[in-house]
């Protein structure tokens, strides 16, 4: 795939476009602006799920991906919790999944009257090639930075989303 994105993602527009960042903090919120503007866009999506040649919509790629990432076997509560969603939400999305071949449902065996939701096969292959479209995507867009620059971003990157992550889990538990 080597078409850009830029026929497909509208500009968007930041506090950089409209005033000049004054210290760093304001750049890095401006650099975010438009990061996730641009990340979390439908077409951006759609692009991304056509690259890797599957169907399936943004909240079934992110139940997907749950299961991918956090191991299978999760409970519908489980997986609710890693959504930000209901369980009924969830459970309305596995149905789908289930018809699709994507997911399917075990017996929990902690609790009889439970199930928990694995990816079957077919589901595993989907999300492993659209995280392999993402990830041409991504290299796409550093193509022309040295392994040193890649390697600074990713590591600051990282400090940023583990703090990211220890603020919003600070909230959650006052």
């Amino acid at each position: 795939m080597a078409q850009g994105y830029t026929s497909y993602v509208p500009k968007v527009t930041t506090l950089r476009s409209v005033t000049p960042p004054k210290g760093s903090v304001d750049q890095i919120q401006a650099a975010f602006q438009i990061v996730v503007g641009s990340i979390t866009q439908i077409r951006v999506h759609e692009r991304l799920l056509a690259a890797a040649g599957v169907r399936l919509d943004r909240a079934g790629s992110a139940l997907l991906y749950k299961l991918y990432l956090y191991g299978d076997a999760l409970r519908v509560t489980d997986l609710a919790d890693l959504l930000g969603v209901d369980a009924p939400t969830v459970t309305r999305k596995i149905q789908q999944l289930e018809r699709e071949q994507l997911v399917s449902r075990r017996p929990d065996p902690d609790d009889g009257r439970a199930s928990r939701i694995v990816l079957t096969r077919a589901g595993r292959r989907a999300i492993e090639r659209v995280l392999d479209a993402r990830r041409e995507w991504y290299e796409r867009l550093v193509a022309d930075w040295d392994e040193g620059d890649r390697a600074t971003f990713a590591s600051l990157l990282d400090r940023f989303s583990a703090a990211l992550e220890r603020d919003l889990e600070d909230a959650r538990v006052d």
